[in-house]
């Protein structure tokens, strides 16, 4: 019982470190803060908008070359 107590531990604690404690990603890394977006109900023809933000994590520069809805 103890080990496990002491393994749960130690899990949650390597989980908590800080990510910038890693080392950078190497080349580009694409990230979305918020990766969907719902536009609830709408009639068919209305247009719905919605801009995401894209972040760039790793160390090279990102090159986004072509985007479609999902």
């Amino acid at each position: 019982m103890f080990k496990k107590i002491v393994a749960l531990v130690f899990l949650v604690l390597c989980t908590a470190l800080p990510l910038s404690a890693a080392e950078p990603i190497q080349g580009p890394s694409i990230f979305f803060p918020n990766a969907e977006f719902n536009f609830g109900s709408t009639f068919d023809g209305n247009r719905v908008e919605h801009s995401f933000t894209v972040e760039n994590r790793g160390t090279q520069e990102l090159h986004i070359i072509n985007v479609k809805p999902g």
